[in-house]
């Protein structure tokens, strides 16, 4: 049973969502940053550029994509000690609600991963830690047993990564660094001169690990790629390009509200169904399988009824990348609860 909020609570979550990314675009604009567009391949985009230190010229910030939203953003004039202060007692007041946030490590890099810039670079908290976001976002209560999480992935489009002509301080692995110095870089399995993987260990065991992935389409080219954007090297994955596509802005419950990206949530839902088939070989793989579909169905049972158009509209999409999406994604919906793989298949176009 579908487990409503206030619609109060819908409006205060929302709010927050927009205060908190106008007051990260309002602190560099305050800094002393000039707003401008530049036109790239017959697209706008907004850049901010950025006063001389030191008789030094700073390069020009990435702010993202020409949109009204964009627009609003670096024309406010924003009083930013009130608006801290009103994001502090939007996340009180959510958490005092029982919205799930983060656990204080992934709240902690958020936050620092935030001020360095990855988000507005247009990298995406994908995972669980995305999953906790939904649950304000579309106007229900999640059960918390779903948002549990050890890690924190991280996915950028490569073409993105270099097209933003701009790039995090230091790197990823300095920004994990100043939230804690016990993260070190894990080398790949896959080239031992990189690293895909950050992670804080002791006595050899992981206590928390951030991972770089990047979508993966076309023929293999290899398992690694350099995310320029994010001075970092990235895991490919296959299907992560229909994940992270159009992403939408989100925040985290954490401090005064951490603005972050995250897949939108049908898009979410219909991956988790996707992967929940990739991961049936060994009985760890079967436990996040498992995990991955009671996402799945707690989204899409919302969806079905509050979002059909969008998710009929991205269903139909999964299932024309060809036969092998098209088998997963029918296994998966045959493993839904309550009849929900029955009204999801029910979305079905005819391709005849």
């Amino acid at each position: 049973m579908i487990q409503r909020l206030p619609v109060s609570l819908q409006t205060l979550y929302a709010d927050l969502v927009d205060r908190s990314w106008s007051g990260s675009y309002g602190e560099l604009i305050q800094a002393g940053g000039s707003p401008y567009k530049r036109t790239l391949k017959g697209r706008d985009y907004w850049y901010l550029k950025m006063p001389m230190v030191a008789g030094q010229r700073s390069k020009d910030l990435y702010l993202g994509p020409d949109s009204d939203e964009i627009q609003k953003r670096v024309s406010q004039h924003l009083d930013l000690k009130a608006v801290r202060k009103d994001r502090l007692d939007m996340v009180r007041a959510l958490r005092q609600a029982r919205i799930p946030g983060p656990d204080p490590v992934s709240g902690n890099i958020l936050s620092a991963l935030s001020e360095a810039g990855v988000f507005r670079l247009r990298a995406v908290v994908v995972g669980t830690v995305a999953f906790q976001a939904y649950g304000p976002m579309m106007g229900v209560r999640f059960e918390n047993t779903a948002g549990q999480t050890g890690d924190l992935d991280l996915a950028q489009f490569h073409s993105v990564s270099i097209s933003v002509g701009d790039e995090i301080d230091g790197g990823i692995l300095a920004q994990l660094k100043s939230v804690d110095p016990r993260f070190e870089p894990i080398p790949s399995p896959f080239d031992g001169t990189k690293a895909l993987r950050y992670a804080i260990r002791v006595g050899g065991q992981e206590l928390f690990a951030v991972d770089l992935l990047c979508p993966l389409r076309g023929p293999d080219r290899g398992s690694t790629t350099s995310l320029k954007a994010m001075q970092g090297d990235a895991q490919l994955l296959r299907y992560l390009d229909f994940l992270i596509y159009g992403e939408i802005n989100a925040v985290v419950l954490h401090g005064i509200g951490v603005p972050v990206n995250i897949p939108a949530p049908e898009r979410y839902a219909v991956h988790k169904l996707i992967v929940s088939r990739m991961r049936i070989g060994t009985a760890q793989s079967q436990t996040k399988a498992r995990k991955d579909l009671v996402q799945a169905q707690t989204m899409i049972e919302v969806l079905l009824e509050d979002r059909r158009h969008e998710l009929q509209e991205v269903w139909n999409e999964a299932l024309r990348r060809g036969p092998k999406w098209e088998e997963k994604l029918m296994q998966a919906a045959g493993q839904l609860a309550h009849g929900l793989g029955d009204r999801l298949i029910a979305l079905t176009e005819d391709r005849s």
